[in-house]
Parts: C-alpha cells; sequence; structure tokens
C-alpha cells in the first residue's frame, strides 16, 4: 500500500467520521468546503452510548452468527 492510497484512505476515514457527527446532531459539517464545526457535548454521555451500542451491535452478531449457543 503506497502512502497517497493510506493518506486517502485516512481522509474519507475522517470524512466519514464528520458525516457521521452530523447526522448524530453534534456537529456542523460541509463537505463541500471540509468545514468541521463540533457543537459543545457531554463526553461521559458520548461515550456512554458509543459503548452501548457498539454492545449491543455485538449481541446482534453473536445472535446472528449462533456463538453461545450448544
Amino acid at each position: 500500500m503506497t502512502k497517497m492510497t493510506m493518506s486517502r484512505g485516512l481522509f474519507y476515514l475522517a470524512s466519514l467520521l464528520a458525516g457521521g457527527l452530523a447526522l448524530a446532531g453534534l456537529a456542523d459539517f460541509d463537505p463541500a468546503s471540509g468545514m468541521l464545526d463540533i457543537r459543545p457535548f457531554d463526553l461521559r454521555e458520548f461515550s456512554l452510548t458509543l459503548l452501548a451500542t457498539i454492545g449491543n451491535a455485538l449481541a446482534a452478531l453473536a445472535v446472528w452468527k449462533g456463538w453461545g449457543g450448544r
């Protein structure tokens, strides 16, 4: 993987994160200009919500894959 490919991939991930923050209502993101304005938010509440979402996704994956079944 070349440095150009890696940097382009990191840019796409950063844009995805910025868009996700905008969809969650935590930021204003203009993809045309690349401007990201993050609104003030409670980091503890955000962390708890993120961990709960990840936990639910892993639980759904476990049920779908049949993990833990006998």
